[in-house]
């Protein structure tokens, strides 16, 4: 009785992920006003497709694997069959319920084994690339010629050459392997804001440009509105709100890449960075009333953190913090770290921080590192400041530089306390 119970939950899994996918393609059909009869398959049928891919894997052990082979071409044979029926009929040569349906044939088919779970996971991945249609043909448009070549130059660096690096290190600190990770993975998330960003209508509300742009980089963000407050000084408040807000999001960004990197410490790091988080997003909120009389911004234009440049850049960048920071815990102590981690936060807050979280699993401690991190991230912010400062408005460089005041005493405030339980 029980077989007969677990070959029942697996077939109502079956037909639960063919209700998904099916439901989907008949929501696709809905928006383009397609009659249910031109359409080669709605919910019903994708869920007997995926009962038919179950039953036909089960009943192998009753008519050996040929059942299931033939059940499998046949089925492709069928598909075939009405895709160039419909085709013919409705002048579409698009083949994506085809291939989708032959997807949920096997999908249903491994619910029957132990990989029932990636079958879910599957299925669900299928149906949203499916229905993010419109977004992701409207981010294609966004797309430039050159963008796309340079992602394509990272991409074939980062995946085809990274597994073919040395993973020895040298010079008691260079480990190529390591160093090439790091900038794929720092690369990477960036690229996850960045995406985001370019899904965006031109005048989405500086929250989410704020938001986004602390992802991809806050020092950018910046930079280019520190520009732009001197031509539209109409919009200052909101040039200063988001810029703000992006350089709130970058300390959210450290805890992302320490996890990333070394989660034994993302524990230290998360109440620093959480206090200058918090501190950065009520100046924010004072900023965003203040904005509330102005018209809304254009979107902020960054580029790509998935080039090659920038990403060769920020590995040799990344690597001389690691040996300067290395070079100064061997000579000069912790006092080194730290002032290895303030050089470092001048230009980037992503360098010191990965450096200090690889340096975490044993060159120095989690105490240290922590704290390095906290130092250069102030130091970043007040790079940041300066930047507003020498590039922008009078209105909006006082208000971007007594915003970042805020989180620096958060971080002041943490480092007393922290050097005072150090001494006790």
């Amino acid at each position: 009785m029980s077989e007969n119970l677990r070959l029942l939950e697996h077939l109502l899994i079956a037909l639960a992920l063919g209700a998904l996918i099916g439901a989907e393609r008949g929501i696709a059909r809905v928006r383009q006003r397609v009659e249910e009869k031109a359409s080669f398959a709605g919910i019903r049928t994708f869920m007997l497709i995926s009962l038919l891919g179950a039953l036909s894997l089960h009943f192998v052990s009753y008519f050996g694997r040929i059942f299931f082979v033939a059940s499998f071409f046949g089925f492709i044979l069928l598909v075939t069959t009405a895709y160039i029926i419909t085709s013919k009929r409705e002048k579409d040569v698009g083949t994506t319920t085809e291939v989708t349906a032959i997807l949920t044939f096997l999908y249903g088919a491994l619910c029957i084994t132990e990989y029932r779970l990636v079958a879910v996971v599957l299925a669900i991945f299928t149906t949203v690339i499916l229905y993010t249609k419109k977004p992701t043909h409207s981010f294609i448009r966004l797309i430039t010629e050159d963008e796309f070549y340079a992602t394509l130059k990272f991409a074939i660096i980062a995946f085809v050459i990274l597994p073919f690096l040395p993973k020895n290190v040298y010079f008691g600190f260079f480990n190529p392997y390591e160093i090439w990770l790091i900038v794929v993975i720092v690369s990477g998330v960036e690229f996850v804001g960045y995406i985001a960003m370019k899904l965006l209508a031109p005048r989405k509300g500086i929250a989410i440009i704020g938001l986004l742009g602390g992802i991809v980089s806050s020092t950018a963000l910046v930079l280019n509105a520190s520009r732009e407050s001197r031509e539209e000084g109409a919009i200052t408040n909101s040039l200063a709100f988001s810029s703000v807000l992006a350089s709130s999001m970058a300390f959210l960004k450290v805890v992302i890449l320490v996890y990333i990197v070394n989660r034994a410490i993302v524990d230290r790091v998360v109440l620093p960075m959480s206090i200058m988080f918090t501190l950065g997003m009520m100046s924010a909120f004072f900023l965003w009333r203040r904005t509330k009389v102005e018209k809304e911004v254009e979107m902020i234009n960054l580029k790509s953190p998935f080039t090659l440049s920038p990403a060769l850049k920020f590995g040799v960048f990344f690597a001389f913090i690691i040996f300067l920071t290395t070079l100064g815990n061997k000579y000069l102590g912790v006092s080194g770290v730290y002032a290895t981690s303030a050089l470092g936060g001048i230009a980037s807050l992503n360098a010191p921080t990965v450096s200090l979280a690889e340096l975490a699993h044993g060159e120095i401690t989690a105490e240290v590192a922590t704290f390095g991190i906290v130092i250069a991230a102030c130091i970043n912010t007040i790079s940041k400041a300066g930047i507003a400062i020498l590039l922008g408005s009078k209105e909006f460089s006082k208000l971007v530089a007594l915003s970042s005041a805020f989180p620096i005493i958060g971080a002041i405030a943490y480092s007393i306390v922290f050097m005072l339980l150090a001494t006790t």
